[in-house]
């Protein structure tokens, strides 16, 4: 696909991506597109996650992880619906449905974390890029509309090779760290103030939580943050480490702090 290694510019290329996917049999889309219509027949359907965001930083070989799916419907509508099929329910609430060429994670909205703990009043599937803890996801995917909503400073987030926080509630602190470890370290993303603060803050409260080679990991960057000034690129994390990134260079992605 002529996207490829290439930023989405807007929405409307973003959908443009998802729907060529989608309609792509050589890459598992018709299968996609099965599940999105089983689906429907108990509320619209968004994209949410991992699809729209790598297809929007990079294109369709950009895309390596799970399908998520959340389903504007209510929570018996759509246990009843998957009641006789491979789904399997996750302790999260939600369902793993493995298919041949995708996995699923598959969402009733009232069922997804943080609508149901009560960080997030929803009234519909727009109101999930409020749920995500990084702004970088904050991205859907309407499939019966064809449209795709986002996060306010979503696409400028992208240019520039930032991430931050969106919502900081979250059900995984020790997942967390390590993804944002990966997205600073190894996707060399600039971590915004409030990703900087917690990633700070967690490494002098949570480091219990967390494996030995994350927790040195975390606890090297956040030295090196603090022996730099206030200067949060990634760099300075490696520099103070001896580490180095394994991510393709990304030219004017980490730019020096003003």
């Amino acid at each position: 696909m002529g996207e490829r290694g290439t930023v989405a510019g807007n929405a409307g290329e973003l959908a443009r991506r998802v729907r060529a996917f989608i309609e792509d049999a050589s890459r598992g889309g018709g299968e996609i597109a099965d599940m999105v219509g089983h689906l429907g027949a108990v509320g619209e359907v968004a994209i949410f996650g991992g699809m729209p965001r790598d297809l929007a930083r990079g294109g369709a070989d950009a895309f390596r992880s799970d399908v998520d799916l959340v389903v504007d419907a209510s929570s018996e509508a759509l246990a009843e619906l998957l009641r006789d099929g491979p789904a399997v329910r996750n302790r999260f609430g939600g369902y793993r449905v493995a298919g041949h060429r995708h996995s699923y994670d598959v969402w009733a909205l009232p069922s997804t974390w943080a609508i149901r703990c009560g960080h997030v009043e929803a009234t519909g599937l727009t109101d999930l890029l409020r749920t995500t803890f990084f702004d970088r996801d904050a991205v859907l995917y309407l499939c019966k509309a064809d449209r795709v909503h986002h996060a306010r400073r979503y696409w400028s987030s992208l240019r520039h090779a930032t991430v931050d926080i969106n919502l900081e509630a979250n059900p995984n602190t020790a997942g967390t760290i390590a993804r944002a470890l990966r997205l600073v370290l190894d996707w060399e993303q600039k971590a915004g103030p409030r990703l900087v603060e917690y990633l700070s803050e967690k490494s002098r409260t949570s480091s219990h939580l967390l494996d030995h080679a994350t927790r040195d990991r975390l606890q090297a960057l956040t030295t090196a943050w603090a022996r730099s000034g206030g200067c949060q690129d990634a760099s300075a994390g490696r520099r103070g480490t001896g580490y180095r990134s394994r991510a393709r260079r990304r030219t004017g992605a980490n730019g020096p702090c003003a």
